[in-house]
């Protein structure tokens, strides 16, 4: 996010899938942006039979993936070429918003626009219309961020379950309707070792360390991990805190939240983080848009002020604790060295080829996950949200092992 972005008032993009249009675009994610810009080739697709012959008999399907990398999207669009499948995907309301172009190429490749931090009822109706019309699979992330953690997957949100739910109740005689839990992992070439000790040295000479390329990799990250947390609780509590790495994270992604939720008067509650930043991302944007074509140039900073601390909490949320030093694999060190150059330098580094495995799990019948369960509609929102965790996490930690 861009403290300086002008807030324009969201504008619903509906998706317009083009068999003209779509082939070419489905080129270019693949040619130039998966290959050339994402450095990623796809060497493993499972499951997708199943899927796509459920798909052409016009079920209703929602595959839904985790969601750590860039790349996701067009990995799927280039896993599902292989059966000549195309996919509608919800997406975040800013990949439309760059631009006239980028817009168009996203609704001809069949996405829609959706409004995170808000109730898009425009996006909603969409998503359960195209369930309903069942032509092609639909794509939700149900993640909801990119935290660039491959191997550990963040809580779902239950939006997602909610959709298809409510979807299958208004299906024709003799459709159903299907939840795909999707895994995607990325599993780095060896070579990228090489560039660990460089591209470490980058990110300490930012913050005017001196480099330490005999010191061993992970311990530099942590290291400029706790510097970078040091300067942020400066910056934002005017103190450091004495306490250990992970705590101190948690504290100040609390503290920052805590702060903007007494200043603009919202109590979280035991919503999860992510929610009370989604809650008062929305508030603030709202007053930016409404106060007019001139607003008052330091009220309007106050506000892009807020934004800016609201970035950082989820900056620090999408840290996920001993995420790297359990297990610091080569994959675990090259996602983490990618987050931080995202987040200190503005720009992440793919500088070898990775491989992409996507395995699409068996698809599941929601009217029978229901019925083993005596749930309904409602009561099966959470069930089938955590079942969803439950599929993608045991596919991630099997591809993590034998990829």
């Amino acid at each position: 996010m861009n403290i300086f972005r002008p807030q324009i008032p969201y504008v619903f993009h509906p998706p317009r899938y083009s068999r003209i249009w779509a082939p070419m675009l489905r080129h270019f994610s693949g040619r130039f942006l998966l290959s050339r810009k994402f450095r990623t080739r796809v060497t493993s697709v499972e499951g997708l039979e199943r899927l796509a012959a459920l798909s052409r008999e016009g079920h209703a399907i929602l595959v839904a993936p985790n969601h750590a990398d860039h790349a996701d999207p067009h990995v799927l669009v280039r896993a599902s070429h292989q059966e000549g499948l195309p996919l509608h995907f919800m997406a975040a309301r800013e990949g439309f918003e760059r631009g006239r172009l980028s817009a168009f190429a996203l609704q001809r490749m069949g996405a829609f626009s959706v409004d995170r931090e808000g109730v898009d009822v425009s996006a909603i109706k969409t998503a359960i219309q195209l369930l309903q019309n069942g032509e092609y699979p639909l794509v939700m992330f149900p993640e909801g961020e990119i935290y660039h953690h491959h191997e550990a997957l963040d809580e779902l949100n239950e939006g997602v379950a909610t959709i298809l739910l409510r979807a299958s109740t208004r299906l024709k005689e003799g459709k159903r309707s299907y939840m795909v839990p999707t895994a995607l992992r990325y599993v780095h070439d060896p070579s990228v070792e090489a560039t660990f000790a460089a591209r470490m040295s980058r990110l300490e000479k930012s913050v005017t360390w001196k480099p330490r390329p005999h010191v061993d990799i992970v311990a530099r990250i942590y290291q400029l991990g706790g510097g970078l947390i040091a300067l942020k609780e400066q910056e934002f509590l005017g103190h450091t805190m004495d306490a250990p790495l992970v705590e101190r994270i948690v504290n100040l992604q609390g503290a920052l939240v805590a702060q903007m939720e007494e200043k603009h008067g919202r109590s979280g509650g035991s919503d999860r983080l992510p929610e009370r930043v989604k809650a008062l991302r929305s508030k603030v944007r709202k007053a930016l848009i409404n106060q007019g074509e001139y607003p008052d140039e330091r009220s309007q900073w106050s506000l892009y002020d807020d934004l800016d601390r609201l970035f950082v909490a989820v900056q620090l949320y999408s840290y996920p604790g001993q995420y790297l030093a359990e297990a610091p694999s080569v994959d675990r060190i090259a996602e983490t060295l990618l987050k931080l150059e995202e987040d200190v330098l503005g720009k992440g580094d793919y500088p070898v080829f990775r491989e992409a495995h996507v395995h699409f799990d068996e698809p599941l019948d929601v009217s029978v996950f229901l019925s083993e369960r005596g749930l309904d509609t409602k009561t099966g929102v959470k069930p089938l949200t955590q079942h969803v965790a439950m599929r993608i996490q045991a596919m991630l930690e099997h591809v993590s092992v034998n990829g």
